[in-house]
């Protein structure tokens, strides 16, 4: 915080936390230089939280740098205390500033730290009650952690600042770092403080935060679909289209050199993952390093120019380091990645992605030393100043010096000789025999001399122990007999990888770990990897295709509800029926028209209408499906057992129910076609009800053997059928599903020609008993329900066999309609006749009744007494007494029978 000259603080917060590995380390130095503020210091947390390690270790770094001061040996002043106050979270507001302005009152405090931003109302009151923010020296007011209000109080110069620790970056982070794990097996170096940070990072009120940032962070910056905040309301920040966002790269990876396959593959699958655009060009061999570094330098200038949203480079040259400092004036975000750690960190590069050279030597050495035992060390270089190999030997030569461990000389080798390999070390050796107790790093195996000439080496002087940078197959072989101990992986993926989410991420938050480099190694490799480790490393871990939203052109839910509905319609019609035989049992309609036949009709309607509930049913694919390429296997899916039944239960119902349906029909006109026979040739003929029921159960028998040997040897299957596939991946992007067998057309057939068979003969009985009267017989009905079910077959069939194969809601619905239609519609022919006859009946001897009444009371009207009102009584008595004549005859009729 910047004042006048007199009044300087200079706040330097190094806050630690820990955003890989779930753990949360935080260690607060508090570094007051200036002598105004070198005071007393009050912290303030909620009640209970002294055993909260973070609250704590907060504290703890205050404490110790305001009581020891930044110089212990010119600051540090034991009269200096910090106290830890802690706060009812429970308590009102009003009680809140009354307990604070008591305890502010003599403005004893130079500074206030809030552990959390709870109490920033409270404490702002408190202070300006007392008056403790004016004079020279105001106190400083600082919190951890920050919110709308905090920048408010910021910019209204009533807060001093807040500590932010980006959360956001804390949860991104670590799912991108874990999914990169999960995809290669590849892990980031730690730090060599073991810790990445994503804080603290300091806001005053030089640091203008606009409102649509402020919202946009606090609600996670949603990325495009997804418009929603975390709690689930639709966000006031618009979500970030990443398709618009570019990001640029250029390194000095040429098209021959191997090495680089694996950074720019792992780059293209990053801009993939991330949805973005990626400018990332491979140059060709050049002529010179020269020719290549101006090339890369126009190709850095030309996309900042354009304007990506970030770009990174590999800092190969000081021509280099010009073009990317030209960038950074454009106020492009740069990174580095492979080569240029430290013009990365000069320049203040976001980050640098990549091996820090003289940290992986170091950690060799001590790897080396864990290993294995040696007192005399030596470096063997390929390249002598290059400044990577000359890093990791100094590295080396300090982790030596730490150890113990006489460090001897740095051995410089030719790149492509094994005899000059070998004569160049064992001259600086100057030893005969085994070499036990000698030690050597290998600064880099991919040159031609250095693992050949290395196997050479052990063959002579077979106790020294090795280990190498780099890695390739021959490096295997020699970690594998035992020539070596591990070899070094900077792991060139990473390096590719991991620049594309980071730069996205920051070019919607603005958010980056504080940490300059990022580091891709060392990684120890101890072992060869097994054979699919191989392949999917030599392949640069591919990624399946994202798989395409499959339409499975499934029945609509509205069509459904239409289907159940026409069920619904059909149940409560057969329902409406079997109750209305039940309650006019004894009338004369009902028991001449034989109600038990009846009730199969009804029933048999009901069956075949509820043929619309499994024809409903759908599934996915009838085997399990490749998880990479969506083809079916041949393990069966047991999700479609049940769809299976769905579908061999659709033609048991159909079938059944028409056979029902018309064999009750069928065998009622055969009983009556046999009793008016025997009246027109003079004698009575008795039909009992057994022999017509069995005329039904052989009908019905006929049809139950059909479906069983349908059942049995080829029954209905759900099966799936792939109707599209993307033209890339061929991936499935549409199919449909159907119950199908090998002789379904055959089965069909067969149940069709029985039941066609079935109905011709009923259709011959209803025109041989056309003329007998409706309470005995429904001949002209059941004709009319035969032509309207054969004109329901001659429109739907055409509109089933267009739509079967080709979308499941159209054939649904048609098949829906001619099942309800051929069911609902035989019902009313059958019943609604009867319904009017018997209401019909009743109606004419009721008047028949009172006509009588009436005339008999005209032929009394001259016998004395005879009153408007003893008419009208004796008609009501007419009427009563033609009811129970009425009811009197239906029962004689039941007792003789037909």
């Amino acid at each position: 915080v910047e004042g006048d000259d007199n009044n300087i603080a200079d706040i330097n917060i190094s806050n630690t936390t820990a955003v890989a590995n779930g753990t949360e380390v935080q260690d607060t130095r508090y570094l007051v230089e200036a002598e105004p503020y070198y005071g007393d210091g009050l912290y303030i947390t909620p009640l209970g939280e002294k055993s909260n390690s973070a609250f704590q270790q907060r504290f703890d770094g205050y404490h110790d740098t305001l009581v020891g001061g930044f110089n212990s040996t010119t600051m540090a002043n034991a009269n200096v205390t910090v106290e830890w106050m802690e706060l009812d979270t429970s308590v009102d507001q009003v009680e809140l500033v009354e307990v604070l302005t008591s305890k502010l009152s003599n403005c004893t405090y130079k500074s206030i730290l809030l552990g959390s931003q709870r109490f920033v109302s409270a404490v702002v009151d408190s202070i300006e009650a007392n008056g403790c923010r004016s004079g020279k020296t105001p106190t400083l007011l600082g919190t951890f952690d920050s919110s709308e209000e905090i920048f408010n109080r910021i910019q209204e110069k009533r807060w001093d600042f807040a500590i932010e620790q980006f959360n956001h970056m804390q949860g991104w982070t670590p799912v991108h770092l874990a999914a990169l794990f999960v995809s290669t097996g590849l892990v980031i170096s730690p730090p060599l403080d073991g810790v990445y940070l994503s804080g603290p990072v300091l806001f005053t009120q030089d640091d203008a935060i606009t409102d649509t940032f402020r919202e946009c962070t606090d609600d996670a910056f949603p990325v495009c679909p997804n418009t929603l905040s975390p709690n689930g309301q639709t966000s006031s920040c618009q979500c970030t289209d990443r398709k618009q966002i570019r990001i640029g790269g250029v390194v000095h990876g040429i098209t021959t050199d191997s090495f680089w396959d694996a950074v720019f593959a792992a780059s293209e699958q990053a801009a993939e993952d991330m949805g973005i655009q990626l400018v990332f060009d491979r140059f060709e061999p050049q002529a010179s390093s020269e020719i290549l570094y101006k090339r890369m330098s126009a190709k850095i200038l030309s996309l900042c120019q354009e304007g990506v949203d970030g770009i990174f480079v590999s800092i190969s040259n000081e021509i280099v380091v010009r073009a990317v400092q030209m960038c950074l004036d454009l106020g492009i975000p740069v990174m580095s990645i492979n080569a240029g750690y430290e013009d990365s960190k000069k320049m203040g590069l976001i980050h640098h992605i990549g091996m820090v050279e003289r940290s992986a030597g170091y950690a060799a050495g001590n790897k080396m030393a864990s290993m294995g035992t040696f007192h005399k060390a030596f470096c063997i270089n390929h390249a002598p100043g290059l400044e990577g190999l000359d890093s990791r030997c100094k590295g080396f030569e300090e982790a030596m010096a730490d150890l113990g461990i006489l460090y001897v000389a740095e051995i410089a080798v030719p790149e492509d000789n094994v005899v000059g390999f070998i004569s160049a070390v064992e001259e600086s050796v100057q030893e005969e025999g085994d070499w036990d107790g000698i030690g050597m790093l290998l600064g880099a195996s991919n040159y031609p001399s250095a693992m050949p000439g290395t196997t050479e080496l052990k063959e002579r002087h077979e106790k020294f122990v090795i280990g190498s940078f780099d890695i390739n197959d021959l490096h295997y072989q020699a970690i594998d007999n035992g020539n070596i101990l591990f070899g070094i992986d900077q792991q060139p993926y990473l390096q590719g990888y991991l620049p594309i989410p980071i730069l996205t991420h920051a070019a919607t938050t603005k958010q980056f770990l504080l940490n300059h480099a990022i580091a891709t190694g060392p990684a120890f490799i101890l072992g060869s990897p097994g054979q699919a480790e191989n392949i999917c490393a030599a392949e640069s871990y591919p990624v399946c295709p994202e798989h395409p939203i499959e339409d499975y052109n499934s029945i609509n839910d509205g069509v459904k509800i239409i289907g159940y509905c026409l069920f619904a319609v059909q149940a409560l019609a057969a329902v409406s029926a079997v109750a209305w035989m039940i309650n006019y049992r004894k009338s004369f309609v009902v028991r001449a028209s034989q109600p038990e036949f009846l009730s199969l009709v009804a029933f048999g309607c009901l069956m075949v209408a509820s043929a619309i509930i499994p024809l409903s049913i759908e599934g996915g694919y009838a085997f399990q499906r490749d998880p990479i390429t969506l083809d079916e296997t041949e393990v069966p899916n047991d999700e479609i057992k049940g769809v299976d039944a769905a579908c061999m239960a659709v033609p048991w119902l159909v079938c059944v129910g028409f056979v029902l349906m018309y064999s009750a029909l069928f065998a009622k006109l055969v009983r009556i076609k046999e009793i008016m026979d025997g009246a027109q040739n003079f004698r009575r003929v008795q039909v009992p009800r057994s022999r017509v029921l069995g005329t039904v159960g052989v009908l019905l028998s006929l049809q139950v053997v059909i479906l069983v040997t349908w059942q049995l040897y080829d029954p209905l299957v759900w099966s799936r059928e792939v109707t599209e596939r993307d033209s890339e991946t061929n991936y499935p992007t549409q199919s449909i599903g159907q119950c199908t067998c090998e002789n379904v057309g055959a089965f069909a057939a067969a149940c069709a020609c029985f039941i066609g068979a079935c109905l011709a003969y009923a259709l011959k009985l209803a025109y041989q008993t056309r003329n007998l009267p409706v309470e005995f017989s429904e001949s002209k009905y059941i004709g009319i329900s035969i032509v309207y079910l054969l004109q329901l077959l001659v429109l739907g069939s055409p509109l089933l066999f267009i739509a079967q194969g080709q979308n499941n809601s159209t054939f649904y619905i048609v098949a829906s309609l001619v099942l309800f239609l051929s069911s609902f519609g035989t019902t009313l022919l059958i019943f609604v006749p009867k319904l009017i006859v018997r209401k019909n009946q009743d109606g004419r001897r009721t008047e028949r009744a009172v006509w009588n009444t009436v005339v008999a009371n005209r032929e009394s009207e001259s016998a004395p007494g005879s009153t408007v009102a003893d008419i009208r009584a004796r008609i009501a008595r007419g009427s009563t007494d033609i009811r129970r004549s009425t009811d009197i005859e239906t029962e004689n009729n039941d007792e003789n029978g037909l």
